[in-house]
């Protein structure tokens, strides 16, 4: 064997490290690219169910605060609906 038969052998040699160690490191990108997407939506519907019941809690103390005070809640309700009507009309005419 010459010495460019052993130069070439080793050149494909090297080649073949390289990629190997290029697939093993983009292994590694994805599956820490999987754990990371995982705990995102771990937290995203953590966050989604407290944001929820957040929301919940609160419709449900606006109807009693609104029952409380029905009168309260006719006239502003009643104000609202004028105001809509106002701006309505102005803005056909």
């Amino acid at each position: 064997m010459s010495w460019v038969d052993r130069g070439r052998d080793a050149g494909r040699f090297l080649k073949d490290i390289e990629v190997k160690d290029l697939q093993e490191q983009l292994d590694a990108v994805r599956d820490y690219l999987r754990d990371l997407t995982a705990s995102f939506s771990k937290i995203a519907n953590r966050q989604r169910g407290h944001a929820r019941g957040r929301a919940v809690d609160t419709v449900q103390e606006a109807e009693e605060m609104m029952k409380e005070n029905l009168a309260a809640s006719l006239v502003v309700a009643l104000g609202v609906g004028v105001l809509v009507g106002y701006l309505i009309r102005r803005g056909t005419e």
